[in-house]
């Protein structure tokens, strides 16, 4: 993690603005360059200085052009920076390049947040995650990490063999703590196997949020579900999977899922340390896009999100996604009208904050989980009256009668609960 004597970084922050040939994102330059700024902000660094340089070619060996890094050291030395942000993707070249160059510790975008996630990390396993991360990031970097890595050493056999050299060394020890990570991270992700196991013996419909950072997922989830999940208007407010019970619902045992917020340009290495994390995503019976209506990058930001869910390798259809179009509060009544107007059937307009909308998304939940549902009726006698209490626990009972000998229930139920039910019947 970035860290000085007072922990405080005095910063400039660089967007490298490419020509479109080489550009990856839609998004202006200084919207681009704004998002940076909330993203160091959110580590307590201050900014001193924040610009657009533009770069007709990129330079392998530095990224910039020779007049720029001589204006940059000026500049840096006279506002006394001690830390430079570059709001891209530098190789390790460049960025080893650049601190000769200009003197002074150099982060880029992927650096900036993974420090980040490791700031936000709660849980044991997700401090894990981003470790693994930052090792994988490391590792391609270890050519500029050492001054000394040149040096060949002779050395014990346990160190490392007969003029090993220090960079050999160094990369094995990373190695050596990957694998570890990988295999402590396993069994994490072996137990969420079999909480899937113990959920379907008891069956659970997985709703999961999903949405671009700061859309407003853990609010919504606060607001259906009733908790107190920090929610923050921050980048990555909260990292570690969160789950609870919908009870605003009729349809019984909805679980719902608060995962990590994607991010335009997220690090593959997040992607692939987190990965068994958002896996989740595969496993959800209904996947929630919540995006922030009010941003005018709505559509770029909901591209991004859609690519990481394909990326996971999860489809989806009219029958399991859904959009939420997120703070409403913040448009004018007549955008809230026209996107009335033009929303599809699979997107419902709410505002998390306030809560409205939000009988119009849950009903739209059931809808889409009813699906699989059907209407049975049943008849039992009094000796198996446990039955009555697990069908009012698995299912929607939309009417009982008792009488003399028997119960009789109408139910509602997916065709996997019936089968179960049946099951439970042919119990002696």
């Amino acid at each position: 993690m970035l860290s000085t004597e007072n922990n405080i970084y005095k910063s400039i922050i660089y967007h490298p603005e490419l020509k479109q040939y080489y550009r990856t994102s839609s998004i202006d330059s200084e919207d681009c360059l704004n998002e940076a700024v909330m993203l160091a902000h959110s580590l307590g660094i201050v900014i001193k200085g924040q610009k657009i340089i533009k770069v007709d070619k990129p330079n392998s060996s530095t990224l910039f052009s020779s007049g720029f890094l001589e204006s940059a050291s000026r500049e840096i030395k006279d506002l006394e920076i001690d830390l430079v942000i570059i709001d891209g993707k530098l190789s390790p070249i460049q960025q080893r390049n650049l601190e000769r160059a200009l003197k002074v510790k150099i982060i880029d975008r992927t650096r900036l947040i993974l420090d980040i996630f490791e700031r936000r990390a709660a849980t044991r396993e997700g401090a894990l995650q981003v470790e693994l991360a930052q090792l994988e990031y490391q590792k391609t970097r270890l050519v500029k990490s050492w001054t000394h890595l040149e040096r060949q050493r002779g050395a014990l056999g346990f160190v490392g063999g007969p003029g090993e050299s220090q960079l050999e060394i160094d990369k094995r020890l990373i190695g050596d703590q990957i694998i570890k990570i990988k295999k402590r991270l396993k069994g994490f992700k072996n137990t969420r196997a079999q909480h899937r196991t113990q959920r379907d013996k008891r069956p659970f419909s997985i709703v999961a949020l999903v949405g671009y950072t700061n859309a407003g997922k853990s609010t919504l989830f606060n607001k259906i579900t009733d908790s107190g999940v920090l929610s923050k208007d921050m980048l990555f407010a909260t990292l570690d999977t969160k789950m609870k019970e919908i009870k605003k619902t009729r349809t019984r045992g909805l679980l719902l899922s608060d995962t990590v917020g994607f991010i335009s340009e997220l690090p593959t290495e997040l992607i692939i340390s987190f990965r068994s994390t958002l896996e989740e995503v595969n496993y959800a019976d209904i996947i929630i896009n919540v995006r922030d209506i009010s941003s005018k990058y709505t559509n770029t930001q909901n591209e991004d999100v859609l690519n990481t869910i394909k990326e996971l390798g999860r489809e989806i259809n009219e029958n399991n996604y859904i959009e939420v179009l997120n703070k409403s509060d913040l448009l004018s009544n007549e955008e809230v009208d026209l996107i009335n107007i033009n929303k599809s059937n699979n997107q419902v307009i709410v505002s998390a904050l306030s809560g409205e909308g939000i009988e119009d998304l849950i009903y739209l939940i059931e809808e889409k989980i009813n699906i699989k549902t059907k209407i049975y009726q049943i008849e039992f006698g009094y000796e198996k009256s446990s039955i009555e209490s697990w069908l009012y626990e698995n299912t929607i009972v939309m009417k009982k009668v008792y009488k003399e000998n028997t119960i009789d229930v109408e139910f509602k139920s997916t065709i996997d609960n019936r089968n179960r039910l049946q099951s439970l019947l042919n119990k002696p």
